[in-house]
């Protein structure tokens, strides 16, 4: 766990300008810098950074964040791994909390695995291009596969020799302990001699979403080698079920494009990136497992499975569809002709070509099930209603209502059923499976109370919040007395004991009012620089304004703009009384109810009624003062 104090210094020392200009062309504007934005396609350059407030802010698609949001966003980091990313940018050592000597023990044992990974994947490397036997063996292999070197080295493809105990020497001769060769799954460990798991193979490396080398997968060029693959074994690092090939090179490409190609093995994913089609990867051979599918989910919630066609995987691909829609996320299915996989047929036809055929073949999953399982129906009932049982149970496995509604429609008319039938089918699925697959269960965040926008109270809430954050520390003048806008505003709600319907505006209310009590104003980078992504997000959308004028214009040109600051108590004022009004007008609605299902308590109803309705006279009055 990073402390208190690291984290403080790393939002201190980074630089949002030089953060982001290392990944965006950025230009200097005024106070601020534009770019265009890397995470929509755009014209006209709508990302802007504003040094000062140490925050970005997109205009055209509304992404926004400080510098370590920005690292978490754009590189799909968690929190921590961004936080380091960030750290050692500015050369800021992090050291974490005391951890029990078993996690010491852990801890130490992961990063040597990480270290010997590393170092292995270099050796391999320098040995296809450094080396006679790399060269005319491995090399030769990878160009014959109609690999170009750009290709080969942006995967870092490599070779191990023939020697049994190449790399197992190397590596001990340069003081790594035995012990970690065997852990990693480069070495077997045999009479206390360490020999190479991999020696005479073509190496791939595979890497984490974050570029480091997690294991290999070896080739064989022995044709009479009954194992034509071999993968390292699962380690503290490496966790199968948990990994996809290519990810690292992919994940830009993949949330840019919105879409994600799933295919089976290593050529496939490289022969398509040389392609063009770099949105895509692998689960190396194994079965597509939902820990895969949560992790293309943070990309985006399209995939598209490319198959070859034989029968044991169009099988297998009726399971990854099912695990997929489980998730909530959309599937389609790409089949490649007869005798072709991805690998082959990328280097078939060209870029142009590719592209092409991946959209125009293109199938949603009902029409894929469809079709591969209708070839077997001809006209047996007994084999269509089974299809047709097949197909509603895929469909049960969506989560989301909306969603499973929309696709009984599309299959009812393909299967020439009537959609009431149908639903009843999907319903039964459903009910009586408890899926293996359970749907993933969204935690307690600020963002997705964005959906509590459609509530009456949520325009004013927002407004209130918004005031706070941008103008919470100017003050107001009462006669001879002065008051912060803060804490005028915050002693008026809570007069009123009004909390707020909106969550997220209820969570920054409780924020600003706890900082105030402490620090005795609102400052503006806790809340922008926020260890909760949401609430550093929401704050800088509430922050930030597409035409702001600048700071001197007022000084230099002696023109009153006619801004919020020049009429703030008029600003302040009108909305408290709007959000009084909101509230008392729900509260007259409940007695409204309360009168119609208690008749008999008339008496008492009505005259709760009269003083409510009183006091929203009298607010509406200071209301419309206020306005003019």
């Amino acid at each position: 766990m990073i402390p208190k104090e690291t984290i403080d210094k790393i939002f201190e020392a980074a630089r949002i300008e030089e953060v982001v200009g290392g990944f965006v062309q950025l230009k200097k504007r005024g106070a601020n810098f534009i770019g265009h934005c890397p995470f929509h396609d755009e014209k006209t350059p709508s990302f802007t950074v504003s040094a000062t407030k140490g925050i970005y802010k997109c205009f055209g698609c509304g992404k926004g964040g400080n510098s370590v949001s920005f690292v978490m966003e754009h590189e799909h980091y968690s929190y921590p791994e961004a936080l380091k990313y960030v750290a050692e940018k500015y050369g800021i050592e992090i050291v974490e909390k005391k951890m029990t000597p078993e996690q010491s023990v852990r801890a130490n044992d992961r990063d040597s695995l990480y270290v010997i990974s590393s170092f292995a994947n270099k050796f391999f490397q320098q040995q296809l291009w450094e080396t006679k036997e790399g060269k005319a063996i491995g090399l030769s292999y990878y160009k014959e596969r109609g690999y170009d070197e750009e290709t080969i080295k942006k995967f870092q493809l490599g070779y191990s020799p023939k020697q049994k105990d190449a790399l197992s020497k190397e590596a001990i001769k340069s003081s790594f302990q035995q012990k970690y060769l065997e852990d990693s799954g480069l070495s077997i460990i045999k009479n206390e001699s360490a020999l190479d798991r991999f020696r005479e193979r073509m190496m791939f490396p595979i890497h984490s979403f974050s570029g480091r080398v997690l294991g290999f997968g070896g080739r064989t060029l022995q044709k009479d080698n009954k194992a034509k693959y071999v993968n390292s074994p699962e380690s503290l690092i490496y966790l199968k079920s948990k990994i996809l090939y290519g990810i690292y090179f992919a994940k830009q490409h993949i949330s840019k494009l919105n879409n994600c190609y799933i295919v089976e093995g290593y050529t496939d994913v490289i022969s398509l990136h040389q392609a063009g089609i770099e949105n895509v990867v692998s689960s190396s051979g194994t079965s597509l497992t939902s820990e895969q599918i949560k992790l293309i989910n943070r990309f985006t919630k399209n995939i598209t499975i490319l198959f070859d066609g034989d029968a044991a995987g169009l099988k297998a691909s009726f399971r990854s569809i099912d695990m997929i829609l489980s998730e909530g996320m959309n599937v389609k299915v790409v089949l490649f002709p007869d005798g072709e996989d991805p690998d082959s047929f990328a280097h078939k036809c060209s870029q142009e070509e590719l592209k092409n055929f991946l959209d125009e073949n293109s199938k949603d999953f009902i029409t894929f099930k469809t079709n591969v399982l209708s070839k077997n129906t001809k006209d047996d009932p007994a084999k269509r209603v089974e299809m047709i049982k097949e197909i509603a149970s895929s469909i049960s496995q969506i989560p989301d209502d909306i969603s499973r509604s929309e696709y009984i429609k599309v299959c009812s008319r393909m299967l020439k059923l009537k959609e009431l039938d149908l639903a009843k089918e999907v319903s039964t699925q459903k009910n009586k499976r408890t899926s293996p697959f359970p749907a993933k269960k969204v935690e307690g965040n600020i963002d997705n109370e964005k959906n509590e926008s459609t509530k009456k109270e949520a325009k004013e809430e927002k407004e209130i919040v918004r005031l706070l954050l941008n103008y919470g520390n100017k003050t107001l003048h009462f006669g001879e007395e002065t008051i912060s806008i803060a804490s005028f505003i915050l002693t008026e709600l809570k007069s009123d004991k009004m909390i707020f319907e909106t969550k997220a505006y209820q969570m920054m209310l409780d924020e600003i009012s706890d900082l105030l009590e402490k620090e005795g104003k609102v400052k503006l980078e806790y809340f922008t620089l926020h260890f909760n992504p949401s609430i550093s997000r929401l704050t800088i959308d509430l922050i930030t304004n597409e035409h702001n004028m600048s700071e001197n214009w007022d000084k230099r040109h002696k023109i009153l703009t006619g801004t919020e600051e020049t009429k703030m108590r008029k600003a302040v004022e009108s909305s408290l009384y709007n959000l009084k009004l909101k509230h008392l007008d729900v509260k007259l609605g409940n007695i409204q109810l309360q009168l119609k299902e208690n008749p008999e308590d008339v008496g008492r109803i009505t005259k709760t009624y009269a003083k409510y309705l009183q006091k929203r006279k009298q607010i509406a009055e200071k209301l419309g003062r206020t306005m003019c």
